[in-house]
Order: C-alpha cells, then sequence, then structure tokens
C-alpha cells in the first residue's frame, strides 16, 4: 500500500503531467516514501531517470502501483474545465466530449451528442476563424452543460469503479436523481 500522494505522482508521470525529472526531484525532496514505503523507495530511487527515453520501463515497473479509476474524475475535470475556460485546448476537449460518451459514459450524452459531434469531422487544416465560429455558436450553452457534469463528479453523484468497462474506461455508479439524468441527455 502506498499513500495517495506517492500514487498521484507516479500517475502524474504516467500521464505525462510531470515529467521523470521532476519526478525524481520531487523523491529526494520529499521523505514520506523512505519511511512510509522503503522497499518502494528504493525500487524508486534505484530508477535511471536521466532520460526521458526511460518512460515506458518506468511506465512497466510503477503502473502497478496505480489505481487509474481514482483519477478518471480528475482527467474528465480537466477537459470540463477547459471548456468552461475556453482555453486553448477547449475544440480538442470538446471533441473528446464524443469520444467519452460513446466510450461508455453516458452522462456526457448532451456534451457529447449536441457539442462533440460537430467537431468530429473537424479538418485542423481549417482556418481557426471557421473553428472559432463554431465555438461561438456553442457558448455560452456549453458552460452550463460542462459545470452540471463537473458538480455530479464533486458531488459524487458519478462514481467510478476500479472495474474497466467494455469500452475502455471504467464502470461507473450513476447516482443522479432523475431531473439531473434528463439534464444530461441531448
Amino acid at each position: 500500500m502506498i499513500s495517495p500522494i506517492v500514487e498521484k505522482k507516479i500517475h502524474q508521470v504516467l500521464t505525462k503531467k510531470i515529467t521523470l525529472k521532476e519526478f525524481e526531484h520531487w523523491l529526494y525532496d520529499e521523505k514520506i516514501l523512505e519511511s512510509d514505503n522503503p522497499d518502494l523507495y528504493f525500487e524508486l530511487i534505484s530508477f535511471d531517470y536521466s532520460s526521458e527515453d526511460n518512460f515506458n520501463h518506468f511506465y512497466d515497473s510503477f503502473a502497478k502501483y496505480v489505481d487509474f479509476y481514482k483519477f478518471e474524475a480528475d482527467h474528465i475535470a480537466e477537459y470540463l474545465y477547459s471548456i468552461i475556460n475556453r482555453d486553448k485546448g477547449c475544440s480538442k476537449a470538446i471533441h473528446e466530449m464524443y469520444y467519452l460518451y460513446y466510450d461508455g459514459y453516458k452522462f456526457f450524452e448532451k456534451l457529447g451528442m449536441i457539442y462533440g459531434v460537430f467537431l468530429i469531422d473537424f479538418d485542423t487544416s481549417i482556418a481557426s476563424d471557421n473553428l472559432d465560429n463554431i465555438l461561438d455558436e456553442f457558448y455560452p450553452d456549453i458552460i452550463v452543460d460542462a459545470k452540471n457534469v463537473l458538480s455530479w463528479l464533486d458531488e459524487g453523484k458519478i462514481v467510478f469503479r476500479d472495474e474497466p468497462s467494455e469500452y475502455g474506461g471504467f464502470k461507473y455508479d450513476d447516482l443522479r436523481s432523475e431531473a439531473e439524468v434528463l439534464q444530461g441527455k441531448a
């Protein structure tokens, strides 16, 4: 068993949110693991962090310590915040809503089928002005819909389980009220 802090840091490396070098610096600065789990600490300090080419070896060695389902809501929230803030990655996030819906996350029906489907055939060679025009049609309504999903995740109404779904994500418990389920329908 490892602490949630260590599990989160390993997860950040595995999802490429931080580099191997950044993890190595954190590992030597943070002393929690040394006393908490000396065997894992020794395994981690023995790893060669000198090159990002060692990422696959890191993944193979340390993914077993991470329960990925615990981080699924955080992963999804990143897309939702991108949409809400209309940052430079919002079109990718909106596009992803379609795939998340078809990967079995039915609470994404409205975001996936009303907004995401429009970006499926979007050709990246089209001028960004055209994309901006499409996005202008989505806003501000899409913000309300993204905030709904975010609130369901934050309030524990969508709870991911440590059980892979047949589509590649995770099975989940949907604890939304009937009215909330209808809010998410296309």
